[in-house]
């Protein structure tokens, strides 16, 4: 028999080395590794999900976003939304981002821990495939998440981690240009204000 271990308690992965993998969700698990047929619900690198919607000012982050990896992002706090991420594992999510003064926008974004940090607390870290001008903190960002990209990892160097969310950001450009996914850009959430 071989084990694939999905454990309910986050960055618990190393209580599981007698399993053959651990992944963090049924998200990630792909058949074809174990001698199984593939799913047949991936689409060019990319997973549909029941669209999900969340939203709220832009917040201050830790500051590595631009000044570390030079890719701003448009974090958003995760006050009030404890349940809703529970129900997201961590990962690499794309969709669609309305700012409210500034019109709709792809984005792809990290839910998570985002290990080569080490953070201690689950952050949303939206990166609008945009280039702006200024920083646009307190002003009203709306989501709508319509797939996942990939389990977040932790990378043996940041230069590693930076390939591949340039690598994300090129998966999300592409599968947002799809009819399944695009058609979402119009979504009356992305332009509602509060």
């Amino acid at each position: 028999m071989e084990v694939v271990a999905v454990p309910s308690i986050p960055k618990q992965a190393h209580l599981y080395t007698s399993a053959d993998e651990v992944i963090n969700s049924l998200l990630d698990l792909r058949p074809e590794k174990w001698g199984l047929p593939p799913f047949q619900d991936w689409i060019k690198d990319t997973l549909p999900l029941e669209p999900w919607h969340i939203g709220g000012p832009v917040v201050k982050g830790f500051g590595r976003g631009s000044k570390v990896l030079g890719i701003p992002t448009a974090n958003l706090s995760t006050e009030g939304y404890g349940s809703l991420l529970s129900e997201h594992p961590s990962g690499v999510y794309f969709g669609w981002a309305g700012l409210s003064k500034r019109g709709v926008f792809k984005m792809v974004m990290s839910i998570g821990w985002n290990p080569y940090f080490n953070n201690t607390e689950k952050t949303i870290e939206p990166w609008l495939l945009h280039n702006f001008d200024e920083d646009f903190y307190g002003e009203e960002l709306r989501l709508i998440i319509v797939g996942y990209i990939r389990p977040e990892a932790n990378f043996s160097s940041l230069q590693s981690l930076i390939e591949k969310i340039h690598h994300d950001r090129k998966v999300a450009e592409e599968a947002l240009d799809l009819p399944l996914f695009s058609k979402y850009k119009d979504d009356p959430y992305l332009k509602s204000s509060t």
